[in-house]
């Protein structure tokens, strides 16, 4: 018995003894590392608990459910500078607001930096692996295998958004009613992004929707909204149980299933046609244009059917494109109705560019050359980026170009493994190409400014939102026809501040509450 305590306690003692050495190990190569490139320290945010940073953590938690999140993520680079260091849950993290920062982690050494790492756990259950929370040749791939959908040529089908506008408009009242307009642009961008992501709508705002459509996009607006809460417990996420949300993920992977199924015909049919092709000797690439030319266009699901023929898959892809597409434009659009309608001489401007146009139909180019229009756009971009925040871990040692030292110019050496959190939203308010009004919204400003990477409303670098070009189409489209149907969109919501509710993206808590009038 004695022989045994005496062998656990030499382990134990051999295992603590080889922590201090690979410690110490650690310690010396980071300072022979920022010696050797001139790195220093960037400022230190006062944690209160050094060892498990607990404290920011619940502060942050805090405040994102008192709606609060975004503006104290400002108060902070106010205090300590564009660039400080934290501990949250015991990991060291670097938080910056620097465009230069900004530009190198997702640019410029984009390789040095991933999100598996940090995604993957908090989503899988509900996303699996897909394009936005993996990294290296499974991202590449996923990258690849969507990034034609969005080409100019897809995103042009204008004449298909307008067949879902239309029913979007008949549930509008134009007699100055009271009616949130936020859950019918949910419904608007769900329609037209399952149509343009897999060839068929779900036809959510038709009135013979059915019960099970309507239960279906409330699951998933409640999954995305417990993966975000999971996200920001991190490694705490086992805390979050709630039966309710693992419901939701079951109703939304049934949903799911459906376009599944008919990626899976159409794989079959594919490779009947292609096999015979290969009979009579006929090119690879031209059965590729033949199926192109019969499509019309490229659907996604057609093109992830010939590359896989694995549900978990197709099912997993379905589910990352669909979030990211059906978020960004409804939000977008919403953000923008907020201010317009509490600013009527801009709304009357807005409505006076699109009626210039006159009748004719718009188009994927007259939309760019609406200059108005673009600014206010741009300006809803400014004030509420979809995705406020962006966190990334270093997968190797790397250098960051600027935060570090007593004058905040100094590089910054980051260990593998370290955090580098970025606000957007911070950015937007703090960046000075924004000043004196970075609050205010104020579509003008878009005459003179050009802000670079200051302003970074789809983020940058490779991992940019690749259907930036489909919201920015689909927002276009949407406020220009709103304009030319709605003479007045009064506000009348009982809260005139824009109040943030975060689920991993924000939106407005309190809706988008208008009276139309025609």
């Amino acid at each position: 018995m004695e022989y045994r305590i005496e062998i656990g306690g030499t382990i134990i003692a051999l295992l603590f003894s080889y922590y201090i050495f690979e410690t110490l190990v650690s310690k010396w190569h980071i300072r022979q590392e920022s010696k050797k490139h001139g790195c220093q320290s960037p400022p230190r945010y006062p944690n209160k608990d050094l060892i498990l940073g607990l404290d920011l953590f619940i502060d942050n938690f805090r405040r994102m459910i008192k709606s609060n999140l975004l503006n104290t993520w400002v108060n902070r680079f106010q205090t300590y500078g564009n660039t400080f260091s934290a501990k949250v849950q015991t990991k060291h993290a670097i938080c910056t607001v620097d465009a230069k920062n900004l530009q190198t982690v997702h640019a410029l050494n984009f390789t040095h930096y991933g999100v598996q790492p940090l995604l993957q756990p908090p989503t899988l259950p509900f996303l699996g692996e897909g394009v936005f929370t993996m990294d290296g040749p499974f991202w590449e791939h996923s990258r690849a295998l969507i990034r034609p959908t969005f080409t100019k040529s897809n995103v042009a089908n204008l004449p298909a958004f307008e067949v879902h506008f239309q029913k979007f408009l008949a549930l509008v009242p134009t007699d100055g009613t009271k009616v949130n307009l936020k859950p019918l642009l949910n419904k608007l961008i769900f329609d037209t992004s399952t149509e343009f992501l897999f060839g068929d709508s779900m036809d959510t705002l038709s009135p013979e929707t059915t019960f099970q459509t309507e239960e279906c996009i409330a699951a998933f607006d409640y999954a995305i909204r417990g993966m975000g809460i999971r996200f920001q417990l991190g490694s705490l996420r086992f805390l979050y149980w709630d039966k309710k949300w693992y419901k939701s993920i079951k109703i939304t992977h049934s949903f799911a299933d459906r376009y599944v199924d008919k990626a899976m015909e159409f794989r079959r049919s594919y490779l009947d046609a292609r096999e015979g092709r290969e009979k009579e000797k006929v090119e690879d690439s031209d059965s590729e244009e033949n199926d192109d030319n019969s499509n019309h266009r490229h659907v996604l699901l057609h093109e992830m059917a010939k590359q896989t023929g694995s549900r978990d898959d197709l099912q997993n892809q379905i589910l990352h494109v669909l979030l990211v597409g059906h978020e960004s434009s409804a939000i977008t659009i919403g953000n923008a109705i907020f201010h317009l309608c509490r600013n009527p001489e801009m709304w009357k401007k807005l409505r006076s560019e699109i009626l210039s146009e006159g009748d004719k139909p718009f188009t994927f180019e007259s939309l760019k050359d609406l200059q108005y229009l673009q600014f206010v756009i741009k300006e809803t971009l400014h004030l509420h980026p979809v995705a406020p925040t962006d966190t990334r871990i270093a997968l190797q040692d790397t250098i960051l170009p600027t935060g570090g030292g007593p004058q905040g110019t100094s590089p910054i050496f980051v260990k593998k493994g370290q955090i580098v959190f970025a606000s957007f939203h911070a950015l937007h308010m703090l960046a000075p190409c924004f000043q004196p009004d970075p609050a205010i919204f104020r579509p003008e400003r878009w005459e003179t400014v050009r802000p670079g990477w200051n302003y970074l409303p789809f983020i940058g670098g490779p991992r940019m939102c690749p259907g930036q070009n489909l919201a920015l189409t689909e927002t276009a489209y949407v406020l220009a026809r709103m304009a030319q149907e709605w003479r007045e969109i009064n506000c009348k919501d009982e809260v005139m501040e824009w109040v943030e509710l975060m689920t991993g993206v924000a939106s407005s808590k309190n809706g988008i509450k208008v009276g139309v009038v025609v």
